[in-house]
């Protein structure tokens, strides 16, 4: 059985990570622009930090 968090990880540019930590049997990864977070059912759950939407623009042109 494939790991999706490995899948997840790969959609997402290594520079853009600022942390990824373990707590509690749930994996946390931070990056400029959004967080999500893996709980021990591989549901993820997407947010999305409030930021100027030219900054978001260039973060996803930076990709």
């Amino acid at each position: 059985m494939k790991n999706p968090w490995n899948n997840m990880i790969t959609l997402l540019p290594l520079k853009d990570f600022i942390s990824l930590t373990s707590v509690q049997g749930k994996l946390h990864a931070s990056t400029l622009c959004s967080i999500f977070y893996v709980d021990d059912f591989f549901h993820t759950t997407w947010v999305l930090h409030q930021v100027p939407p030219k900054l978001l623009h260039s973060q996803f042109a930076l990709s």
